[in-house]
């Protein structure tokens, strides 16, 4: 059945948008990271000594937006990597941009209160953009893992025992649980052990016993009543 609420050549357009919104929204995010970091060394070389700061006054924004890029998305690398409301992508993002704003009002406070704005507007954009994507990706990749039910299964098994293991550490470091002794320590305990030694006495009596037999002068029963080899 045809959808009549919808026209036809507005659907198709948004068929389309979304297919170049994922790749338009990237691109976005990267200019905002390579304009912010071009303009923050475009006037940190202002006040540059020699050639070799106005080099780092570029070097600098363009390493720290690129290490802003990595951390906010670098646990996307492991869809069984969990995130949550508030991940680790999120804080850094959020806190880089603090620092990028205090940086901005720092730098261009000479230059007067448009260029502050208009450059914290910029990163402002960029950190919008960034949350946004990152929000998606979560949710994309944690389809992504749940429809794959041996594979969420998996996951499932993994984070049982990681929890098992942790409390079992635990209670260990707690005295809970008695060490077991290796297999070599048993062996060693076993080896280290003395044989059942006979008393000295009893030892003694054996031996003479045994001399009087190989002496012939054991005592033994006769017909009358009286000990063989006896004088």
């Amino acid at each position: 059945m045809q959808n009549i609420l919808i026209n036809d050549d507005f659907g198709r357009s948004i068929k389309r948008l979304r297919s170049i919104l994922p790749k338009l929204s990237f691109g976005l995010l990267i200019s905002t990271y390579l304009i912010s970091a071009i303009i923050m060394g475009i006037f940190h070389a202002q006040n540059a000594a020699n050639i070799g700061f106005m080099v780092a006054a570029f070097l600098v924004p363009l390493a720290i937006q690129a290490g802003r890029g990595t951390l906010v998305f670098f646990f996307q690398l492991n869809p069984a990597h969990i995130q949550g409301r508030f991940s680790f992508g999120m804080i850094a993002a959020t806190a880089l941009l603090i620092l990028s704003i205090i940086e901005a009002w720092l730098v261009l406070a000479p230059y007067g209160f448009t260029w502050i704005v208009s450059v914290s507007t910029l990163m402002l954009i960029g950190w919008v953009i960034e949350i946004m994507i990152l929000k998606e990706t979560i949710f994309a990749t944690q389809i992504e893992l749940f429809q794959n039910r041996e594979r969420w299964h998996e996951v499932k098994n993994f984070y049982i025992a990681q929890n098992e293991l942790k409390q079992f550490i635990e209670r260990l470091q707690e005295g809970n649980i008695p060490l077991i002794a290796s297999p070599s320590e048993l062996k060693e305990e076993v080896i280290s052990e003395e044989p059942e030694t006979i008393p000295e006495d009893r030892s003694l009596l054996l031996l003479s016993e045994l001399k009087n037999l190989l002496e012939g002068n054991a005592l033994s029963p006769s017909l009358n009543g009286q000990a063989k080899g006896s004088k």
